[in-house]
């Protein structure tokens, strides 16, 4: 059984939430993620990222509030291999999500 560790990081954008979940999906489709599950209901995207190094998956939550909309990530990734000795797994999903947002 894999040991996994979770990472959570908000970011705020000034945008309409049509454009962000638009952003959104364009930014998971450009970073390697596979599986992606969007939930218009929920305002909810998840997606599974799986390279050599990196096992673990991401969900993206978005909330409408006054200022724009909040996107809360969250990533959760396999911790327990060699590879995670070196830098983090969680980090490395959400800058594969960020860098290309």
């Amino acid at each position: 059984m894999a040991i996994r560790k979770s990472k959570e990081k908000k970011l705020q954008v000034q945008d309409t939430l049509e454009n962000v979940r638009e952003k959104s999906m364009s930014a998971l489709n450009q970073g390697g993620f596979k599986k992606i599950e969007n939930n218009d209901n929920l305002n909810q995207i998840r997606a599974k990222f799986n390279n050599f190094f990196v096992v673990g998956n991401i969900e993206i939550i978005f909330a409408k509030n006054d200022d724009g909309v909040d996107i809360n990530l969250k990533s959760t990734a396999n911790a327990d291999n060699i590879f995670a000795l070196f830098s983090s797994p969680n980090d490395k999903i959400m800058k594969s999500f960020t860098d290309n947002y």
